[in-house]
This record gives C-alpha cells, structure tokens and sequence, in this order.
C-alpha cells in the first residue's frame, strides 16, 4: 500500500511539478507570474481530447496540442504582455488572472460544464512489479515528465538559447547590450511555458477528467514553486514531487481529512524555516541560483 500511495504521489507531483516549471521559467526571464498557468493546461486537455474527436491518433493530438499552445503562450506575449511595462508585474497578474477566466467562460461555452474523458491507448495496460501495479497512463505522466525536465535542462544548461535566457534573468539591459534579443527570449520563454502546461493537462487528462476547473491545480503548483524559493527550476520539481507524495500519504492515512490541509500546511511551515534560517544546508543546495 506504502509503494502504490508513493507511485501515485510521483505521478500526482510530477503533473504539479511541470505546471511549477512554467511559473518559475517566466519568472527566472521576465520577472512576471503567469497565473493563467493553470488555464493554460485545461486548454491543452481540451484541444488534445478534441483532436482526437476528430480522428487524430494520440500521439499526433499530443505534437498538435503542444505547438497550439506554444503558439498561444507567444502569442499572447507578443499581443498583450509585450505592450505592458515591466516595471509594473502587477499589471501581468492582473491580466493573467482576467485571462483564465477568459479561457474557462470560452470552453464552458464550446465543450460544456460536464467533465469529459480523454481517452488514452495505454490506459489499459498494467505494468506489475512484486506487489506495486502501474497504469499506462501513470507511466505516461512518468515518461513525459522526465523527458520534460531533462529538455529543459538541456535547454537552459547546454544550448545557447539557455545561455541568453540566463544572461536575461541576470540583467535585462545588460543582456540586450551584449546582443542578446531579449524580447524574442521572453517570447520564447512564454511559449515553453504554455507547452508544459498542455504537456501536463494531456498527461493528466486520462486520469483525471477534463473539465472547466482543471486549471485550479495550478493554485497547488506555484505553492510547490515557492518551496524552495521562486525561481529555483530544481527546486520547481522537487517542490511538485514533495507536494504530490504529501497529498497521497495524508489521503491515505487521514482519509477523513482533506488533503489540501496537508499541502498547505507543509508549505507554511517550510516558509517559516526559511524565513527564520532554521533550514541550513537544506537551503543551500536548493538556492535560487539552479
């Protein structure tokens, strides 16, 4: 029971973890938070059931729905964001939030308010290893995740993309006057991460189901990017995977109490240790600066 609460904590953070990835990556580059991150998913879960409605195999709805989105999230920096003046990111988050409404009013609209499947072809399949069961769709979500993290480690350490979007989080001047295109990498930056949010809604859409709430997740994954200090892209996925396994474990040994309490609760008193110094080494390797 412990190694099936643990798997299903891994799958659950790994879904919170890439949503954190794209709050944290705006932040790092532009200084902004995007709180239609949330949104941003459930609009992917929608195309991706969508387009196989209309007979595009599941791995073909999944390609399609990650170029939309990354479409959309460039788009929407270049169409709005880009007219606002950084030195105000209340502006940003005021616009992001007026946009998730947006988003949730235009697909209760077009697909309705009811929850409905998305159908994935390695639902079925079970994987058994001694007394641990895996679905096929939580060794998708696994997959995906960690395919998703090592791009964009990949990205941001060992490409010369990264090397701008670093220089840029450093000093948006700075990096302008060394010939850095600063407006394409923030433009960039948006786009990815609008693609990590439809990566997670896809994964998640099987098994969950796909509705207009979907995007409250995202209150529970800028929680897991806060943990270990905003901005902290190591920290984003350690922080998705600690909340995802503490919502299990507390679900399965408190089943009367909500499994909210338990996050939230491991939030703040983790922000009370790194408020007051009480961490020390743990602080450290999680710095802001990975």
């Amino acid at each position: 029971m412990l190694l099936q609460a643990l798997l299903g904590g891994l799958v659950q953070g790994c879904i919170y973890s890439l949503i954190a990835l794209g709050f944290v990556l705006i932040y790092r580059a532009t200084r902004q938070i995007n709180f239609a991150q949330g949104d941003l998913l459930m609009l992917g879960a929608y195309l991706g059931m969508q387009l196989q409605l209309w007979g595009v195999p599941w791995s073909g709805a999944l390609l399609l729905s990650l170029l939309l989105l990354f479409l959309c999230g460039s788009l929407l920096q270049l169409g709005l964001l880009s007219l606002l003046p950084r030195e105000n990111p209340i502006s940003v988050i005021l616009l992001t939030l007026g946009l998730g409404f947006v988003l949730r009013s235009l697909t209760t609209m077009i697909w309705g308010p009811a929850p409905l499947s998305f159908p994935n072809p390695y639902e079925q399949q079970l994987f058994a290893w001694q007394i641990l069961v895996i679905s096929g769709a939580q060794l998708s979500v696994l997959m995906g995740s960690l395919s998703a993290w090592l791009a964009i480690w990949w990205l941001l350490y060992r490409s010369r993309i990264g090397l701008g979007l670093r220089a840029l989080a450093q000093d948006y001047w700075m990096a302008q006057a060394s010939g850095v295109s600063c407006k394409r990498m923030e433009t960039l930056v948006w786009g990815l991460s609008a693609t990590l949010a439809a990566l997670g809604g896809i994964l998640l859409a099987p098994l969950s189901l796909v509705h207009p709430e979907l995007g409250w997740l995202s209150i529970k994954a800028f929680a897991a990017a806060v943990l270990f200090g905003f901005g902290n892209v190591t920290g984003a996925v350690f922080g998705g995977l600690l909340l995802g396994i503490t919502e299990q474990f507390s679900a399965a040994w408190f089943p009367d109490v909500s499994r909210d309490l338990f996050s939230y609760l491991i939030l703040l008193l983790w922000l009370w240790l790194r408020g007051s110094n009480r961490i020390g080494s743990v602080a450290i390797v999680f710095s802001g600066k990975s």
